[in-house]
């Protein structure tokens, strides 16, 4: 007989979404407290209204955070916490919005110390690179200040070297898609198509790697 937790990531993977939330119901172990956290941040994603995605986002962000503390040695509920904070990034000012840029890499390069060849991780750490290459002058340098002059390096070659990270770990579309969409900004046509097509090859048994497809397909009916 499926755990619970089999369960509810079956009804996941179909993109029942707030079935899979619900069947977890009130259990506040790490396990079930990271998938929740996680599959909200996919719900805040399909939610229009700005408050209330930033509602889904607080209370994701603090299930993945006491998943953490009940959890301390699974390198999902560290990689949760990042992907709370990377998304909640995209509604906040800039204060805060430096703040969190800081937090997410330190989540998930702990989510990598527990386990180097988590290939979500990698994907995670590929975003923030890219996310942070895309920052204005202004924030960059609120960066600056906040590790008081010791920001780390960010730039879409490492971006391009942690996704394909990724990719060899953990081969999804998501990852493919977004290689894609850097190659592209670095003006690598070839590459890019080549990224995106790929994405297309990629299974689509997640909800996230269906809505990576679709970007890549719309990516490449633009060329």
């Amino acid at each position: 007989m499926a755990t619970i937790f089999e369960q509810a990531d079956e009804l996941y993977s179909k993109g029942e979404l707030q079935a899979a939330i619900d069947l977890l119901g009130a259990d506040d172990s790490a396990s079930a407290l990271y998938r929740k956290a996680r599959w909200s941040c996919d719900v805040a994603d399909q939610t229009k209204d700005a408050k209330e995605k930033e509602r889904i986002l607080r209370l994701a962000e603090k299930d993945a955070l006491l998943s953490v503390e009940k959890g301390p040695t699974m390198h999902e509920t560290y990689r949760t916490v990042a992907v709370a904070k990377g998304k909640l990034q995209e509604l906040v000012g800039m204060t805060e919005k430096v703040k969190l840029a800081k937090e997410i890499k330190e989540y998930v390069e702990k989510a990598l110390e527990i386990k180097p060849t988590d290939g979500g991780s990698w994907h995670v750490l590929g975003m923030w690179h890219a996310g942070v290459t895309k920052l204005g002058w202004v924030t960059r340098q609120a960066l600056q200040a906040l590790y008081l002059g010791n920001f780390p390096h960010a730039s879409n070659e490492k971006a391009i070297e942690c996704l394909q990270n990724a990719q060899q770990h953990w081969p999804n579309a998501s990852s493919c898609m977004q290689l894609g969409k850097i190659y592209k900004m670095e003006k690598k046509d070839e590459e890019a198509k080549a990224w995106l097509s790929k994405s297309l090859e990629m299974p689509s048994d997640l909800p996230i790697s269906r809505l990576a497809q679709e970007e890549a397909r719309e990516l490449l009916s633009k060329w």
